[in-house]
C-alpha cells in the first residue's frame, strides 16, 4: 500500500456504520485499484506528491465567515465539510435532507466512478460524514458556500445533490474558499428536470489545501444547463466535470477562467456526454499561467451512436505570463454518430508585445498596460454569465488580481 493510501483510506473499524455496504464497496474499489500516479492517464500532468507529504490530523480551528454575495439568495454554508446553516430558514422552495446514496447500486457506481482515476470519488463515498440532497421547485437562487480556516490541516468530503424540478429556475453560485492545508474532497450532482434552467457560477480562491472536485450533471428534455468557472488557484486542485445531455432538446454551455501564479498547480478536465441527438453544447475555456505555475486543461466531447442532430464546440485558449509556467492542454473528439456536427480549437501564446508597445507609447505604465492586456483576455469566459449582477461582482475582482 503507498504512503498516501495508509493516510487516507480508513480502518474498516472507522468507517461511518451508515450504507456499510456501499462503504465497505468503495473501500474495495480503493484497495484494489490505489489512488492514481502519472502514469495514469487521465492524472497524467498532476502529481499528487503534496499530499503524500502532509500529516492529516484533523484540526479544524475556529469558524470561517462568509462575504458578501452580489444577490439574494438563500445560503447553504459547509464549514469545514460540515453543514452549519439553519436549515429553517430556507424558502419554501428550497428543501434539504438526507441524501439516499444507495438510490444508485454498485454497479452503477462501478460504472460512474471506474477504477484508479476515480480513486478520490471513491474515497468520498467511503469516508463522507454526511449527505445532502436539495430539492429546487419555482425560480429560486442559492449559494453553497465551503470554507476552511487557516488552522485546518484535516480531510473532509462533503457530498451533495441537487435536484431541479420541471421549468424550474435556479441561480447557484459554488463559492469555494481555503485558507488551511488539508484535504477538501467534494462530491457533487445535479440533476436538471424537463424544462428546468440553472444557471451556475463557480468561485473558488484556494490557499494550501489540496482540493479535488466532481460534478456529474444529467440534463434531460428541454433543460438548459449554464456554468461559469472562475478559478483563481491554489497549492493543488483538481475538477472533474461531466455534464450529460440525455434528451432531446437538452442544451449545456461551461465556459471557464483559470488564473495561476507562484507555484499553483490547477487541473481542469470535462467531458460533454450527447446520449442522444437533438442536443446542442458549447464550451470555451480560459487559463493564464504565471510563475513557475502549471495548469491543465482536458476537456473531451462525446457523442453517442445515434445521436444524429447533435451539436458541439469545444475551444481552449491559453496565456504564458513567464518563461518558467507551464500549459498542458488536451481537447479530444469522440463521435460514433455520423449526422452531427463538432469541432474543437486550441492555443498557446504569450501577450503581444505590438500590443503593449502600443499601449505604453500612450502614456500607460507597463504594469498597467500587462494588467489591461490580461483584463482584455480574461474577461470573456465571465461576460458569458446572464445575471448581471454576479457577473460585475466577478468582473471586480477579476480587475482586483490583475
Amino acid at each position: 500500500m503507498s504512503a498516501l493510501a495508509e493516510k487516507l483510506i480508513p480502518k474498516p473499524e472507522a468507517l461511518p456504520a451508515d450504507h456499510s455496504e456501499i462503504r465497505s464497496h468503495a473501500m474495495q474499489r480503493l484497495m484494489q485499484h490505489g489512488f492514481p500516479d502519472t502514469k495514469t492517464e487521465a492524472w497524467k500532468y498532476t502529481s499528487l506528491r503534496v499530499l503524500e507529504k502532509r500529516d492529516f490530523t484533523g484540526q479544524t480551528g475556529a469558524a470561517t465567515p462568509l462575504p458578501s454575495y452580489p444577490i439574494s439568495a438563500s445560503v447553504l454554508h459547509f464549514d469545514h465539510g460540515r453543514l452549519v446553516s439553519d436549515l429553517s430558514a430556507l424558502p419554501e422552495g428550497v428543501r434539504v435532507s438526507a441524501l439516499p446514496i444507495d438510490a444508485l447500486s454498485l454497479a452503477q457506481y462501478d460504472e460512474r466512478y471506474g477504477q484508479q482515476a476515480g480513486a478520490f470519488q471513491w474515497l468520498n463515498l467511503a469516508k463522507f460524514e454526511a449527505a445532502w440532497d436539495i430539492e429546487v421547485s419555482g425560480d429560486q437562487a442559492l449559494v453553497i458556500a465551503t470554507t476552511t480556516s487557516s488552522e485546518f490541516n484535516g480531510d473532509v468530503y462533503p457530498r451533495i445533490r441537487i435536484r431541479v424540478e420541471p421549468n424550474a429556475t435556479l441561480e447557484l453560485i459554488q463559492d469555494q474558499r481555503d485558507e488551511g492545508q488539508g484535504l477538501v474532497n467534494i462530491a457533487c450532482e445535479v440533476e436538471l428536470a424537463q424544462g428546468s434552467r440553472v444557471r451556475h457560477f463557480i468561485h473558488r480562491q484556494n490557499s494550501e489545501s489540496v482540493w479535488v472536485q466532481r460534478t456529474d450533471v444529467d440534463i434531460a428534455k428541454d433543460a438548459d444547463y449554464r456554468v461559469v468557472a472562475f478559478d483563481r488557484g491554489g497549492r493543488l486542485t483538481r475538477h472533474d466535470l461531466k455534464m450529460r445531455l440525455n434528451e432531446a432538446g437538452a442544451h449545456g454551455e461551461i465556459d471557464g477562467l483559470v488564473l495561476l501564479n507562484g507555484s499553483q498547480h490547477v487541473d481542469w478536465r470535462t467531458e460533454i456526454v450527447h446520449a442522444t441527438g437533438h442536443t446542442n453544447s458549447r464550451e470555451a475555456f480560459k487559463m493564464l499561467a504565471d510563475g513557475q505555475s502549471v495548469g491543465v486543461f482536458n476537456g473531451r466531447i462525446h457523442i453517442y451512436p445515434d445521436a444524429d442532430d447533435s451539436h458541439s464546440d469545444l475551444n481552449t485558449a491559453n496565456l504564458l505570463l513567464s518563461d518558467d509556467a507551464r500549459i498542458n492542454i488536451k481537447p479530444e473528439l469522440e463521435i460514433y454518430s455520423e449526422e452531427v456536427t463538432a469541432s474543437h480549437g486550441a492555443t498557446i501564446g504569450q501577450l503581444d508585445d505590438r500590443s503593449l508597445f502600443y499601449l505604453r507609447s500612450r502614456g500607460l505604465s507597463e504594469a498597467d498596460a500587462l494588467a489591461l492586456l490580461k483584463f482584455g483576455f480574461a474577461a470573456e469566459p465571465l461576460e458569458q454569465i446572464q445575471n448581471d449582477a454576479i457577473k460585475d461582482w466577478a468582473l471586480a475582482e477579476l480587475k482586483e488580481v490583475l
